[in-house]
């Protein structure tokens, strides 16, 4: 433990710069306002040194705890309501139901970079949930700025303070009333924040679908991870993981990477692997995003940072070509197939809907067709009335299966069908 506060010192150092500190802006106010704003400036350095101990998972979100929690409500209690940073908080105005029988809500964070926020700069985001008849809840998060060029290799200037970053989260509620409050800060004191009351879910939408939740209960929009546990009686396993929006937006919304990550999760709890290998693309952008052979539990928190840093709002110009998608999607089936231990099985894992009515030729699937793989496509929300998308074009050439996934009892059928199809031994 005391070497972990070694290494926190510098880092904590370097990230505050002991600006806080410097107390010559608060020379003008009374002594009680003078003692709130240090306290305030106190509690944020605090949640920063926190930040650089658990640097390992930063961007995971955290309930808030112990003694962190007294300086957490401070900060939510006497943020300022007038904004000093260059950032916009949008709240969600209504619950959703997801696929684990959870209600969802969120938010969205744009911030203008420039003369406060500058590249690599890390923000602490805090989220305060409260039911109408219960306590709070209070989640934690960091925002890492990405590194930001401000020459383009084309040669064309982009002022920083035209550029724009972007983030967002979320969290899980049981059923009910609640209140959203979104307060975002950097480490000298400047903040934004957005207060909210959510809609409640509508009763006739759910039906009688068991929320998992309690009323008032609330949790991390992630509050389950993969152990990495293996079966040595298992299939070996190779997942695609198509890291594509629903809405097609150039950067995962936290709402996106939730039901990735927990189809992930059930998908690998369920189906006995003796040994699983990951990688994530996006078929739109054609990008590899993540490649990891022996994925485990390591891995999938290296799953979650790489989702949650995605940003394809610069596409590559090969992907502009027409057509260009099909030796992309299918030269990554070809080789993960043919890799030097192939698999049993290829899932492919995704939102639907990524370049549906274009032809994938059917000549084009042959060199994979000696492959003794099974193939999957787990097709997450799929747009009611579409033609066949890229994936699920190239699953059946293949003569894979697809499953249509819209709600946790789909995907619980889907995985059960797959045990079937696999005739995988459970220990």
């Amino acid at each position: 433990m005391h070497a972990r506060l070694l290494r926190a010192i510098p880092c904590y150092i370097d990230r505050i710069g002991f600006r806080l500190f410097s107390l010559c802006a608060l020379s003008g106010l009374s002594s009680g306002s003078r003692f709130a704003k240090m306290r305030l400036l106190l509690s944020i350095a605090r949640l920063f040194m926190l930040s650089c101990l658990v640097a390992s998972v930063a961007g995971a979100q955290q309930l808030v705890k112990g003694e962190v929690l007294l300086h957490a409500t401070w900060i939510l209690d006497h943020a300022s309501l007038k904004n000093s940073l260059p950032c916009n908080i949008q709240l969600s105005s209504s619950m959703q139901l997801d696929l684990l029988f959870r209600y969802l809500a969120g938010f969205a964070i744009n911030c203008r970079l420039g003369e406060k926020l500058h590249s690599g700069e890390r923000l602490v985001i805090l989220v305060r949930v409260t039911p109408e008849f219960g306590k709070p809840t209070i989640l934690l998060e960091y925002f890492d700025i990405p590194q930001v060029q401000p020459h383009s290799q084309s040669g064309f200037d982009a002022p920083l303070s035209k550029l724009e970053v972007r983030t967002s989260g979320g969290f899980a509620m049981g059923s009910g009333r609640y209140s959203l409050e979104v307060v975002l800060a950097d480490g000298q004191g400047h903040m934004c924040r957005a207060r909210k009351k959510l809609k409640p879910a509508d009763a006739r939408g759910a039906g009688n679908i068991p929320v998992v939740l309690q009323p008032g209960a609330v949790a991390p929009l992630v509050d389950a991870r993969w152990n990495g546990s293996l079966a040595a009686k298992g299939q070996r396993l190779t997942v695609l993981l198509n890291a594509h929006g629903r809405f097609g937006t150039a950067r995962l919304q936290a709402w996106d990477r939730a039901i990735l990550l927990q189809s992930l999760v059930t998908l690998l709890n369920q189906l006995p692997c003796k040994s699983v290998n990951l990688v994530a693309f996006n078929l739109d952008e054609q990008q590899q995003v993540l490649s990891l052979d022996k994925f485990d539990a390591d891995g999938f928190s290296k799953l979650e940072r790489a989702l949650e840093q995605i940003d394809f709002a610069t596409i590559p110009y090969q992907a502009l070509k027409k057509g260009s998608w099909t030796s992309f999607l299918v030269g990554l089936a070809q080789r993960e197939s043919s890799s030097k231990e192939p698999p049993d099985d290829i899932i492919f894992l995704g939102a639907g809907g990524s370049h549906a009515w274009e032809k994938l030729p059917r000549d084009m699937t042959r060199d994979i067709e000696i492959s003794k793989a099974h193939f999957f496509y787990f097709e997450l929300f799929p747009y009611i009335g579409s033609a066949p998308d890229g994936v699920e074009q190239l699953t059946r050439d293949m003569h894979g299966t697809v499953f249509a996934i819209s709600s946790p009892e789909m995907l619980a059928q889907a995985i059960k069908k797959t045990l079937a199809l696999t005739a995988a031994p459970a220990e």
